[in-house]
């Protein structure tokens, strides 16, 4: 169970970071912004597919850089965190991190909603896929976490960006045929399993898929992922030495 003292000081570090970078607070309000633009612009609806399928991306934005940096400079070695407590730390982190951009994510679906119900365009499904969009952020935080261990600034979040833009070309490639794995995506079904895995495979890589609508089968690949991935940070961070020192 986490040291609630430290989980207060974690929240409080995570946040002062966040709001002294610049990129973060634009990001924040751009997305918003922008959505809002193509609802005015096109249609509510247009809107919504959007909204949901990219809203995940806020958890992967907030996790860039979720313990790489601190290992490596040695951030952590000083009073506050003797006894091995920088562990607690790195935990923390991973949930606040999570809790933060889940509070946005929910804000935003809040005032989404509202607009929904102006216009009478809302829509009891946007529930299901905010839940779904929740479910693959969290996805993301785990990974992009996991990924921090092994890179430092935000080249966790770059590493899973360029993978995502190789998934999207090998979708864009199969678009045309007959068969391609859109196809299989827009109607829920899989002829085989060899387009299943692949298509699971892809769903890895690229979690929103899952909120975009009959696919949410693979939720449950979303949400094993996601207790195996929080399973090996907390075997990384159980093992983890900073300045040749063990904690208790």
């Amino acid at each position: 169970m986490l040291d609630k003292a430290l989980l207060t000081l974690t929240r409080r570090v995570t946040t002062r970071r966040f709001f002294a970078s610049p990129a973060g607070i634009v990001a924040g309000l751009a997305f918003p912004a922008w959505i809002a633009w193509i609802g005015l612009a096109e249609s509510y609806g247009t809107a919504a597919k959007l909204f949901f399928f990219l809203l995940p991306h806020a958890f992967l934005v907030a996790a860039q850089d979720l313990a790489g940096t601190d290992i490596a400079s040695g951030a952590l070695e000083n009073a506050l965190f003797a006894g091995g407590r920088f562990r607690g730390y790195l935990v923390a982190k991973g949930y606040v991190v999570a809790a933060g951009a889940g509070a946005y994510a929910l804000a935003l679906s809040a005032l989404f909603a509202a607009w929904g119900l102006a216009v009478g365009e809302f829509r009891a499904v946007f529930v299901v896929r905010l839940g779904l969009a929740l479910l693959a952020g969290s996805y993301y935080v785990a990974l992009a976490g996991l990924l921090s261990h092994r890179v430092k600034g935000g080249s966790n979040v770059l590493l899973l960006l360029l993978a995502q833009a190789g998934v999207a070309l090998a979708l864009v490639l199969t678009a045309g045929a007959r068969t391609g794995l859109l196809d299989y995506a827009a109607t829920g079904r899989f002829p085989g399993a060899g387009p299943r895995a692949l298509f699971a495979g892809l769903v890895a890589v690229l979690p929103n898929v899952i909120v975009t609508g009959k696919p949410t089968v693979f939720a449950a690949e979303i949400l094993a992922g996601l207790a195996v991935l929080v399973c090996l940070r907390a075997r990384l961070i159980a093992g983890l030495e900073l300045g040749g020192r063990r904690g208790a």
